[in-house]
């Protein structure tokens, strides 16, 4: 061996760098390891023509501990744009502000009954967003608890979900299985409400609105945000990389060796302990433990050699839901489109006119094909993040939905453009001039996403966000926790509890 480690973490991201902290802070010696030649992982930013750049996963930078933001120095944290949510269709776009009271003022021309239920919608929303946020601050609880702890943290959670109230109890427990189409078609009569919160709900899985399990991933993309708050949940001045170079400064100054552009090709176990690992490099570090922040396809089945592993434990872990769903579109913008009604374009823009709409968009990617009329986000980052294109110019991102990562009856190469053309087609359908703005554009599908990012399949979860892929479930059962069958070896991405979208929890 010619070093050797206490820890060694695989994976530059967010929840690597975290990772490494944490087990430095400890009075670990770490070495982190990242097979790019830049940190940040999924939040990577690139290039994608001369002087335009952009993040395509990170639209929504999601949760992140304000304990962990004050340690990084972190402070210039936006609150949520106002309007949060601009839902397109024929006629005039629908906002949804960060106040609950001016989102009901402007939802009253479109419907009286939906504007006097929103308050109490979101009020109810945010009730349970801010228990699941109590579940998932701490370990994924366990069905065979058996140590004081365990049964502690039970006990804890127990008060919690009692402090919903009777009803607010049985609403949670009724709504967390339902699809989203049938929990808004509970409180609301307006299509164009409907669909811009079921796209929300949908986003990134390959799931429709339909499906059961829906709302609960419309809660879980909420944890955190303020009530009222839909889409964003943190915006930062510098973009995502600004996080990253906090916590890589953080790391390096807590003494962690971090070494990008160098892969782990194998873990060394013996006897089922991590022993240490063999670069791509050839070079082998010693470490007695081991943090993995890739997918747990990776981290499971390709760093270990699956001989430790029990067959069953090898085949549920095969079983993993990724199924990117998402291409990203990046547009060089030679100015900022106009939006009738609108004043600012800091926020999320969704064209998803009706739940149906956005169902007959999934009908497509279910039977393998990329969708004809799909749902999209779009979201110009530069409106905050100047630094992302030249002077007076913008960049946006346009995320379609449903073009799955495996299409049955053609091919990506062929694919690609017709998506590109088929978004922006409708995109200037409900946004009038909008193409006239495109100077270039790179089309990422799902594949792309996978090649560039390291994202398996596209799906930058980790794992597809469903109610059997969650808590002690996630990512398999014998993993929860992070803990793994090899002693000294576990993982820390999205792949495992609380899931996509929190940091620091």
């Amino acid at each position: 061996m010619s070093r050797s480690f206490d820890v060694l973490v695989v994976g530059g991201d967010a929840h690597g760098l975290l990772a490494a902290i944490r087990s430095a802070r400890a009075g670990s010696r770490v070495l982190l390891v990242e097979e790019r030649p830049e940190l940040g992982g999924s939040w990577r930013e690139i290039e994608f023509t001369r002087g335009f750049r952009a993040a395509p996963l990170a639209s929504d930078l999601g949760h992140v501990e304000p304990g962990l933001l004050k340690e990084l120095g972190i402070k210039s944290v936006e609150p949520a744009s106002d309007p949060a949510v601009v839902a397109l269709a024929d006629g005039e776009p629908l906002l949804l502000h960060a106040s609950a009271s001016r989102t009901a003022e402007g939802l009253r021309q479109f419907s009286a009954k939906d504007a006097d239920r929103w308050p109490a919608f979101t009020s109810s929303l945010h009730a349970f967003t801010q228990f699941l946020y109590a579940v998932y601050s701490g370990p994924a609880p366990r069905i065979d608890a058996s140590t004081l702890g365990e049964y502690a943290h039970l006990a804890k959670l127990a008060w919690r979900f009692r402090g919903l109230g009777k009803h607010g109890s049985i609403e949670f427990m009724r709504a967390l299985p339902m699809s989203i189409a049938d929990l808004l078609d509970d409180w609301f009569e307006n299509d164009r409400l409907k669909g811009a919160l079921a796209a929300l709900a949908c986003a990134d899985v390959c799931q429709g609105p339909m499906a059961s399990g829906t709302a609960f991933t419309f809660m879980h993309r909420h944890v955190g945000a303020r009530e009222g708050v839909f889409g964003q949940r943190l915006r930062h001045k510098e973009g995502p990389q600004a996080i990253i170079r906090a916590l890589e400064a953080r790391a390096r100054a807590l003494g962690v060796t971090i070494e990008t552009g160098s892969a782990v090709r194998r873990l060394q176990v013996k006897e089922s302990q991590v022993t240490g690992a063999t670069l791509a490099s050839g070079e082998e570090i010693a470490c007695p433990r081991a943090i993995s922040s890739l997918d747990p396809y990776r981290s499971l089945l390709e760093l270990v050699d699956p001989a430790w592993l029990d067959p069953e434990f090898i085949l549920s872990v095969r079983n993993i839901r990724f199924r990117g769903v998402t291409t990203k579109i990046l547009l060089a913008l030679d100015g900022l489109p106009n939006l009738a009604g609108v004043s600012s374009l800091a926020g999320t823009i969704v064209a998803a006119p009706s739940t149906r709409f956005v169902e007959r968009a999934y009908d497509a990617a279910k039977y393998g094909r990329a969708s004809g009329e799909p749902v999209l986000e779009v979201q110009i980052p530069s409106v905050v993040q100047p630094h992302l294109a030249p002077a007076g110019q913008h960049v946006a991102v346009v995320s379609v939905q449903y073009t799955p990562y495996r299409l049955r009856e053609s091919g990506w190469d062929s694919t690609r453009d017709e998506i590109g053309d088929r978004a922006l087609a409708l995109l200037e359908r409900y946004w009038p001039g909008f193409g006239k703005r495109v100077l270039a554009r790179k089309v990422m599908a799902p594949p792309d996403l996978e090649t560039e990012l390291g994202v398996r399949e596209g799906s930058g979860s980790q794992g597809e966000l469903m109610l059997d892929q969650i808590l002690f479930m996630r990512p398999v059962p014998g993993a929860a926790r992070g803990e793994t069958p090899i002693a000294g070896f576990t993982l820390c991405g999205p792949g495992t509890h609380p899931g996509p979208g929190l940091l620091g929890v």
